[in-house]
């Protein structure tokens, strides 16, 4: 317990930091937590002390969220959902795939790595150290390729024919690691984007006829690539996206605060559900395949 609350009246004190706009919580010295604060000052001057936080609802979905990012991958992920429930009908012979629309599936995913780019600028500008900067990513990256790999083992006994070797977890996940350097160029990472997805085009040209893991991961694959996987994004050009996206996040989001105007999104009902999908984005990939998959294996064999 602070000394300093003992030295003082408690509502002249809360009345004093609320007047001069001070949050005690923050005060070195005065070691409190912020729910004995609110016990001793009261719900109404806690509440004061925080209308710059209640003034606008639509900034940010929670601490360090912005809703527009969340509904954008709330988005992309329905979207993934729907063609793979339309890829899964034609897998198990139910209603055949149109090739057509399901070909339309590949503009969604630069949409996804674009947002991942622009949350890692973000994170970015917080107030971290250098170092723990480095080991939070190094930990979500590996977290996530680990991910990726334990798909491509279920891949390999469940489809054998087409494996998931380098998807799109995989390629999110190096580039995590990989984006620690070019983070510090913020937006001139752009610079670095075209060249690298100018690269991807011309590495994509060439084929391997035995791909190694390392070929793929960089781009190197045979002719023909989706005859032999169902997920494949490789380092080039796809982490060239993302570093697009953290150009753009250090542009729209200079400073972690929004540097464009929207209306409040989150009075309407369809913007918080896909808000919800965008905050849980990574569960619900991992999760809705096997749902999906399973639901319809059942229906088969019944």
């Amino acid at each position: 317990m602070s000394l300093g609350l003992w030295l003082f009246p408690q509502n002249e004190i809360c009345l004093t930091f609320v007047k001069i706009n001070i949050n005690p919580t923050h005060i070195k010295g005065l070691y409190i937590t912020q729910y004995q604060y609110k016990r001793r000052c009261g719900r109404e001057l806690w509440l004061a002390m925080n209308l710059h936080n209640l003034n606008n609802p639509i900034n940010k979905t929670h601490s360090h969220r912005f809703i527009e990012l969340d509904i954008l991958r709330g988005f992309a992920i329905a979207i993934m959902i729907f063609y793979h429930l339309l890829w899964d009908l034609d897998y198990f012979g139910l209603v055949p795939l149109n090739n057509g629309m399901y070909q339309s599936n590949r503009y969604f995913p630069p949409i996804f790595l674009l947002l991942v780019g622009i949350c890692l600028a973000i994170s970015t500008n917080k107030r971290q150290t250098p170092n723990e900067r480095t080991k939070r990513l190094l930990i979500r990256g590996s977290w996530i390729f680990t991910l990726g790999m334990v798909l491509t083992s279920i891949t390999l006994i469940t489809m054998p024919d087409k494996p998931i070797l380098f998807g799109v977890l995989h390629c999110i996940g190096l580039s995590i690691i990989l984006s620690i350097p070019f983070l510090k160029f913020k937006s001139y990472n752009i610079i670095f984007a075209l060249v690298i997805i100018l690269m991807g085009s011309i590495v994509g040209s060439f084929t391997v006829e035995n791909p190694t893991i390392l070929h793929l991961a960089i781009g190197f694959h045979q002719a023909g690539i989706w005859d032999y996987t169902i997920d494949y994004f490789p380092l080039l050009p796809w982490f060239g996206v993302i570093l697009v996206g953290i150009a753009l996040g250090n542009f729209l989001y200079k400073d972690n605060k929004r540097r464009f105007e929207i209306p409040d999104l989150s009075k309407y009902k369809p913007a918080t559900i896909f808000s919800w999908l965008g905050q849980h984005s990574l569960i619900i990939y991992l999760l809705h395949q096997p749902i999906i998959a399973g639901t319809l294996f059942i229906f088969v064999i019944l």
